[in-house]
């Protein structure tokens, strides 16, 4: 199409907006609008050329366009309108700032996405460069974290952290979380801090570090990294606990425990008594739990105190998985007669870990065994319970009680209770046979289903001497 008589008076001057309205407008142009948005970040601020298309336009598209250029050469129902026509037009008539700068003012700024991506893009970079002096330290970490910010995980902690506070995710919400995470990662190792404490000094709130926090989350995750564990557990799921304290941080000196029974308290002269109390508390509990033949739970600042004695060489420690075989050895205990029901009597040691073997439990065991005795494990037959034991085995060096190959399929052939294994395998260093023969019947077998058992060795054992 070309302009054979303007549509409109050759006024030059300010732009005509109501002659605009009608030219370019109106519905009718609404295609050409749009083909003409498209090439506007395109032409770099310079006049538009080429020519667009219309197939099939009706009488009213046809006639809007007439108004504009003229009276189309040729007769059918395709329109082609040459943008420079429309150029020459507009400049010399209603609109001297020419086509772009029309079409932006009906539809509003075109923005250039490409150069919008690049810069989004290049936002993230930035906030993701921000850990980098406190990635250095840790070997391996600054690999790991480009990676993971690759694969959308910083962009991720930052949406949750938008949602907390109610901001916009953005890039400059990433930046403030991974300025927050090198604060943390300056002051790691630590040395048995307390979670709230160095959440406190990082970044001066005690609950940022929180597992409810996104934060926290992402320091985790960060700090696994930066202390990967042992070879011994690398393919299982360690616990938040576990990989805080591979850098020196407890969740709680209260919130780590460990359910233990019959553990001896230590012997104390009068100094201590008077000297250390914590100590001599400890002691004195654990003397009464144990003469008692009940369970004790034992923070981690308890089995830190000094009251716990340790076990002679030739005793033994057995350690159950699941808290239900505690309460039926305890149970069993308490029924048997009491030779002797004073402090210096007899009796079984058993320590639960509760799943995952938190600090608490660690500690209790390297106490205990610290004179030569020997530690017996037990858990659940199924991937998480070889997991565990994997898990127990990198801190804490301990002989199978009942968890070989023989056992599980002695069990299996009992009629003992079972469930379908489920989840990734694992593997049983210490009876490679255990392992396979799980895979192989596909059934798992939970402690508590040979409790009565265990508990019969646990008091044949009589494994603690009283002081």
């Amino acid at each position: 199409m070309t302009a054979e008589q303007p549509a409109v008076p050759m006024t030059v001057g300010t732009g005509d907006r109501a002659a605009l309205d009608r030219l370019l407008g109106v519905a009718e142009m609404g295609w050409l609008v749009a083909r003409v948005r498209g090439r506007i970040i395109d032409c770099g601020g310079e006049p538009l050329r080429g020519v667009v298309h219309l197939k099939e336009a009706t009488a009213e598209q046809r006639s809007a366009a007439m108004r504009l250029v003229g009276r189309p050469k040729r007769a059918g129902t395709a329109l082609r309108v040459d943008l420079a026509d429309v150029e020459q037009i507009l400049r010399r008539g209603p609109w001297p700032d020419g086509l772009a700068d029309a079409v932006e003012t009906l539809t509003g700024p075109v923005v250039d996405g490409r150069a919008e991506r690049e810069g989004e893009a290049a936002a993230w970079d930035i906030a993701r460069d921000v850990l980098a002096p406190a990635a250095a330290k840790f070997p391996g970490l600054p690999a790991w974290w480009d990676a993971w910010c690759s694969a959308g995980g910083l962009k991720r902690a930052a949406r949750a952290e938008a949602g907390r506070t109610g901001a916009t995710p953005s890039a400059a919400v990433g930046a403030v979380l991974v300025s927050m995470l090198a604060a943390v990662l300056e002051l790691l190792p630590a040395h048995e801090e307390p979670l709230a404490i160095l959440a406190r000094k990082a970044v001066g709130d005690a609950h940022a570090l929180d597992a409810s926090r996104p934060l926290g989350r992402l320091c985790v995750s960060v700090i696994r990294a930066a202390f990967p564990p042992d070879e011994a557990v690398s393919d299982g799921e360690s616990s938040p606990r576990d990989i805080w304290a591979a850098a020196g941080v407890v969740l709680s000196n209260l919130a780590s425990t460990v359910l233990c029974l019959g553990v001896p308290g230590a012997s104390l002269a009068d100094s201590v008594i008077i000297s250390e109390p914590s100590r001599t508390a400890t002691a004195i509990s654990l003397e009464a739990m144990r003469v008692a033949r009940m369970p004790v739970l034992l923070t981690l600042d308890q089995v830190r105190s000094g009251g716990v004695q340790a076990l002679p060489q030739g005793s033994v420690i057995h350690v159950c998985e699941n808290p239900t075989v505690v309460e039926v050895v305890a149970n069993s205990w308490a029924r048997t007669k009491a030779e002797a029901g004073t402090p210096g009597a007899e009796g079984p040691v058993l320590v639960c870990t509760s799943g995952q073997p938190s600090t608490a439990v660690v500690e209790l065991l390297r106490t205990l065994a610290g004179d030569g005795a020997e530690t017996r494990y037990h858990g659940d037959f199924d991937w998480a319970g070889l997991r565990i034991a994997r898990s127990l085995s990198a801190h804490v060096k301990w002989m199978p009680w009942r968890y070989t190959d023989a056992d599980y399929r002695a069990a299996l052939h009992d009629g003992k209770p079972s469930l379908r294994l489920a989840g990734k395998p694992a593997e049983s260093p210490w009876d490679p046979k255990l392992a396979l023969a799980m895979a192989e019947s596909g059934l798992a077998l939970e402690e508590e289903a040979v409790a009565d058992l265990l508990a019969k060795d646990v008091l044949a054992a009589n494994s603690c001497a009283g002081p």
